[in-house]
């Protein structure tokens, strides 16, 4: 049985809402595993898990291979990554 994911409290950082609204998307997509992720986004399940984490903001590819898995609006999640890149929500530099 695969662990539970620490959970995230959106508060006030826009990065860690970004985070929290993957968790969502991907709730909305049937919640499969990381693992199962992995196998159609070609990134592994621990970069997608930590894409979800809310510590760093993920790499544009990894965020968008993560919301085409789960069926969400590529050009919507792309418009939000790039404005967290932008310094318009500061935010760490991207993992993976």
């Amino acid at each position: 049985m695969p662990r539970r994911e620490r959970p995230l409290d959106p508060g006030d950082s826009d990065l860690l809402r970004f985070a929290t609204d993957l968790r969502r998307l991907r709730e909305k997509a049937g919640g499969p595993s990381y693992r199962a992720m992995a196998t159609r986004a070609h990134y592994s399940a621990a970069s997608l898990s930590e894409a979800a984490g809310g510590r760093r903001l993920p790499t544009r590819s990894l965020t968008l291979a993560y919301v085409r898995v789960c069926g969400g609006n590529l050009a919507e999640w792309e418009q939000r990554w790039r404005r967290l890149v932008s310094g318009a929500c500061p935010v760490r530099r991207p993992c993976c």
